[in-house]
């Protein structure tokens, strides 16, 4: 395969991840897909692009595909959107990390746990930053302290969703990839070895 051929793959595949994940959350949003509140796709698309895509392609997966579904759903405080769109951004982070430690991408158990571990702390990242964002910039609650410990409790329901979203979504894509490298692999080795004994 040429440069311009693997570029020209790698700009496909981003472009159906975000019209992928858009999709989805869009879907959800008006009730065509029973899915529970905040169990998207998003931050785990943004770990996996970030593993596997070079930087600057990883950072229009999360970032195309937020703005391309809030579109359709409706733009709401844009204080407020910058905070989920930022908290996804340190989800590509986590993702360049876990791309940077191979054992990670192998999936082995030591590879699972740092998946996990990242997923969870993009989850964490998020409710934290979301939901401060929500008391400070919205209306809902006094800018005090007992108002953003009200915003927190408010929000602590939605971040159960949120985390089994991320760890559904990462070991999902994680997983197909690792095992779509694992049977294209074998059958290379097979093709192979039908040349050396042919």
């Amino acid at each position: 395969m040429t440069t311009r051929q693997a570029n020209r793959w790698r700009w496909w595949f981003v472009l159906f991840l975000i019209l992928g994940g858009a999709s989805l959350r869009v879907l959800r949003h008006y009730g065509l897909i029973d899915l529970p509140p905040n169990f998207a796709p998003v931050s785990a698309l943004a770990m996996f692009s970030s593993a596997y895509l070079p930087r600057r392609l990883a950072v229009i997966v999360p970032l195309g595909l937020m703005f391309i579904s809030d579109m359709a759903i409706g733009f709401y405080s844009w204080p407020i959107m910058i905070s989920v769109y930022g908290s996804f951004l340190v989800s590509c982070a986590l993702g360049f990390w876990v791309r940077h430690r191979p054992e990670s991408l192998s999936l082995g158990p030591r590879g699972w746990r740092r998946l996990a571990g990242a997923a969870l702390a993009g989850a964490a990242f998020f409710f934290l930053v979301t939901n401060a964002a929500v008391w400070w910039f919205g209306t809902l609650y006094p800018h005090t302290w007992p108002g953003l410990v009200a915003a927190y409790v408010a929000g602590w329901p939605f971040f159960r969703y949120t985390l089994l979203g991320d760890l559904f979504y990462s070991g999902l894509f994680f997983g197909l990839h690792h095992t779509v490298v694992l049977y294209l692999g074998q059958r290379q080795r097979a093709a192979n070895s039908a040349l050396i004994n042919g």
